[in-house]
């Protein structure tokens, strides 16, 4: 079984109105709900093995906060360009290239493409069928033998989590 991680960049700040949108860092929240999510993460045992995130400043401080919180090494994250508004199709082709030895992967992007992916992934069509807000994660699973034979259509929601529940949860 393979087991897919679609966490949305945690909340933004907007305080710098000189910064183009890919440079925009995180807010005082997102500092907060990135590491929380990777907590989460950890103690649910959902480690990922590889990891996929848009190289913008907000995902990517997302990424290496979430992976310090589950105690993963920056290694095994890959910084691919496409995810930053591209199309929903980059996103199911970041995953089908996670590599085979990998179980879990997490992909860290943004809206709307995210909530289109994860759609997309779990058999929806015409309208969005999810609402992730910032720092939202959502787990797909996939029974697919290999990476690349993920497609959409092919995996169904395990859960989903989103910062304000875990507020005092993990902290």
């Amino acid at each position: 079984m393979k087991f897919i991680l679609l966490l949305r960049h945690a909340k933004s700040s907007w305080s710098d109105p000189s910064l183009d949108d890919f440079d925009r860092p995180l807010a005082g929240r997102g500092l907060k709900d990135a590491p929380r999510m990777g907590k989460y993460l950890k103690k649910a045992g959902y480690r990922p093995d590889y990891i996929v995130s848009s190289p913008a400043q907000r995902a990517l401080q997302t990424t290496k906060l979430c992976a310090e919180a589950m105690k993963r090494d920056e290694s095994i994250i890959r910084w691919e360009e496409s995810l930053y508004f591209e199309s929903a199709g980059k996103y199911v082709e970041a995953i089908r290239k996670t590599p085979e030895q990998a179980e879990t992967m997490m992909l860290v992007g943004h809206n709307p493409l995210m909530e289109s992916a994860a759609t997309i992934l779990s058999g929806g069509r015409e309208s969005t069928a999810f609402r992730i807000p910032t720092a939202g994660l959502v787990c797909l699973e996939s029974y697919a033998v290999r990476w690349q034979d993920i497609k959409p259509g092919t995996c169904q929601v395990k859960w989903m989590m989103i910062p304000k529940v875990l507020k005092g949860i993990v902290d």
